[in-house]
């Protein structure tokens, strides 16, 4: 069953009853010209996904969706809306939980409550043929309400009173279109500032995991790109792009 619905404020939405993945559907939207800010949501997923092909728990009663995106940035200044989508996802969770919940950021783009995963983004994008930077970009978001995988928290056994998944999916868009506008007006900066504001582990030692190596280092803040700076143990300065971050 599918409806689209749209208001003032929240674009054209897609709601689905089961997909295998929103950003599979998303992404043909997208390549058959849908408009930026049109919405995929699905009540279950199948074949959801994350980071690195990892599987993403789609039990029905959490929030599944995607948004096309169409920003006319590079590729790699188009990395930086995954910072922007967990600083909307932080700000949903922050009105949902009960005040003065442990709501954090842990690099590159997962949402803590406790120091437990909550949410996770997925970032995918396409490019025209000759072109500098994406055509459009599909952003990914789930969101845990009702159910949790192993290790991970739900926004229900943290405290939320009211887990309704439309409340949250609407709070989220409109999140996400507020930062994406004022990113197209200021840059990364603002988003960076934000984002650092709630970074897990800042400041201590974390354990940093890449394809060749691991070690462990200082967590030093993210720089104007987003990438991970941190601090080795004989006091070297080192920025890394792409990796796993873990707590000590």
């Amino acid at each position: 069953m599918m409806t689209a619905t749209i208001s003032a404020d929240i674009p054209a939405i897609t709601v689905l009853e089961t997909t295998g993945s929103t950003n599979d559907d998303a992404k043909e939207l997208a390549r058959a010209g849908a408009a930026e800010g049109t919405v995929v949501h699905a009540l279950r997923q199948t074949a959801g996904r994350g980071r690195q092909g990892n599987h993403w728990m789609s039990e029905a009663g959490n929030l599944y969706m995607s948004m096309i995106l169409r920003p006319n940035v590079s590729a790699a200044d188009s990395g930086q809306l995954s910072f922007l989508a967990a600083v909307a996802l932080a700000q949903t969770v922050q009105v949902l939980l009960p005040p003065g919940s442990d709501v954090a950021l842990k690099w590159p783009n997962d949402v803590l409550i406790g120091g437990r995963k909550a949410a996770g983004i997925l970032l995918e994008a396409e490019s025209a043929a000759q072109s500098a930077g994406p055509e459009w970009l599909v952003l990914g978001m789930g969101l845990n309400l009702m159910h949790a995988p192993d290790g991970a928290v739900s926004l229900q056994s943290a405290g939320a009173d009211d887990v309704d998944v439309t409340r949250a999916r609407d709070m989220l868009v409109g999140n996400v279109l507020a930062l994406y506008r004022r990113w197209q007006r200021e840059g990364f900066a603002a988003i960076r500032s934000a984002w650092l504001e709630r970074a897990a582990h800042l400041g201590k030692n974390i354990r940093v995991r890449l394809p060749s190596e691991e070690f462990t280092a200082v967590f030093d803040g993210i720089d104007a790109r987003g990438a991970l700076e941190v601090t080795m143990a004989g006091g070297a300065k080192r920025v890394i792009a792409s990796g796993e971050v873990f707590a000590i």
